[in-house]
Parts: C-alpha cells; sequence; structure tokens
C-alpha cells in the first residue's frame, strides 16, 4: 500500500504490453492488497475500513496518473482493481484454507502439536 501510489506516478514503470497486461497487474495487485487486509482484520467494521480505503488508493492512484503528462486515467483500471478486491473477498469467503486461516482452529492445532 505503501509504494503503490509511486508506482502509479511513475512514468518508467508503466506497464509494457496491450490494455490487458495493464488490467491484470491491477487485479492482481488489489486481490493481493484485499485478501491481505481482509485477513488482517478480523471485524465487520475494520474490513470495511479497509476496502474503503484500497478502494480510496486505487481512485487516488488513478488521479495522480491523469496529471502526469506520461501516463493517463482510467475508469478501467479502476474497475479492475474493484475486481481484484471482489476476487479477493471470494477467496476468502469461500476457499476452505483461506477460511481455515481466518478462524482460531489452526493455530490452536499447531498449539497441541508443541
Amino acid at each position: 500500500m505503501v509504494i503503490l501510489p509511486w508506482i502509479g506516478s511513475e512514468p518508467s514503470l508503466a506497464p509494457p504490453g496491450d490494455g490487458y497486461t495493464d488490467k491484470l497487474l491491477h487485479i492482481l495487485c488489489f486481490a493481493g492488497l484485499g485478501s491481505v487486509a481482509l485477513w488482517t482484520y478480523r471485524s465487520r467494521w475494520g474490513r470495511i475500513g479497509v476496502i474503503l480505503f484500497l478502494v480510496a488508493l486505487g481512485i487516488g492512484v488513478e488521479l495522480v496518473q491523469g496529471m502526469i503528462p506520461e501516463r493517463q486515467a482510467s475508469v478501467e483500471d479502476v474497475t479492475a482493481d474493484m475486481v481484484g478486491l471482489v476476487l479477493a473477498f471470494i477467496l476468502l469467503r469461500h476457499w476452505p484454507l483461506a477460511r481455515d486461516m481466518l478462524s482460531d482452529r489452526v493455530w490452536k492445532a499447531g498449539r497441541q502439536g508443541d
């Protein structure tokens, strides 16, 4: 979350290739950020707050890119960011291993073996 604004504002770090590579990078980046954030914050309000922060971060990066001559802002990039956040939510909601990581059962089972 700290380096994302810097990466988005550096003209030399624009992703190569067609527009699909850029969108895939946005999706993967925000899926990763969202997964870590949702896994870290256990309360409903904490998760809502961090998701709102990530949405604001994605929009903010695009606004900054719109002010840099070599870069351009894109609604599609913000949409790709949101798709990444939705994927993070789906992953943590439905993937059994991730769901178990969110519960204390894994930690308790690990402690019993000590």
